[in-house]
């Protein structure tokens, strides 16, 4: 797959996990409970990051 697709494809979900884990949890009025979403969005995050810097400048 190409690297910048899935560099883009990386970011976005971790930014639609990280959306989706403050909606619910302001509907739920509990943080705790969509913890685990949170960290998807984070884990997502660091691959994106971590790749962005092993495929280094260009």
């Amino acid at each position: 797959m190409n690297q910048k697709l899935l560099n883009t494809i990386l970011l976005s979900l971790a930014f639609v996990a990280m959306v989706i884990g403050a909606h619910r949890s302001i509907e739920e009025k509990d943080i705790a409970a969509n913890y685990w979403i949170f960290m998807i969005s984070l884990g997502l995050y660091i691959l994106y990051s971590y790749l962005k810097r092993k495929s280094g400048p260009k």
